[in-house]
């Protein structure tokens, strides 16, 4: 994990109550403060692109280690949507998500790509991401089987 200065030196930048102090990690159920999609790490960069020239987006957390990223929603306000493609999976109410604190944001562990402090993606942005005829197209495609070599 490493640390990185802040970008809540500002007084005017509070941190959400469900973020750690430095240092430290925390564990929340979604549905408590956030609701949270997953999406595999390859498709993070550009769907992150098409919500910033959307408006803007909230927190993003990113997991070298297992290859995917988490988006923070507003919590209780995601409805059905088309959060099973590309891979991206809406986070269950009660699953439960590693939160570091707000200053880790690079390395090779979990850290914040971008960090908390001033509010959430919206459902209904991250939505019209995906559902844009200019969104994401191409569903990752697994790797094929190698093929055995006998013996």
């Amino acid at each position: 994990m490493r640390l990185t200065s802040s970008p809540y030196e500002s007084p005017s930048l509070t941190l959400p109550p469900w973020v750690p102090p430095p240092g430290g990690l925390r564990t929340w159920g979604c549905g408590e403060h956030f609701d949270a999609v997953r999406l595999p790490a390859t498709l993070a960069p550009p769907l992150i692109a098409l919500l910033q020239a959307a408006g803007g987006h909230g927190p993003v957390l990113a997991d070298p280690y297992s290859g995917s990223w988490h988006i923070l929603l507003d919590p209780d306000s995601v409805r059905p949507g088309p959060w099973a493609r590309h891979g991206i999976r809406l986070l269950r109410p009660g699953t439960r998500l590693t939160i570091p604190a707000a200053q880790v944001t690079a390395g090779t562990d979990l850290h914040w790509h971008t960090p908390p402090g001033a509010g959430y993606t919206h459902a209904e942005l991250l939505n019209g991401a995906l559902t844009a005829p200019s969104g994401l197209t191409s569903t990752p495609r697994r790797a094929a089987p190698r093929p055995r070599a006998s013996r």
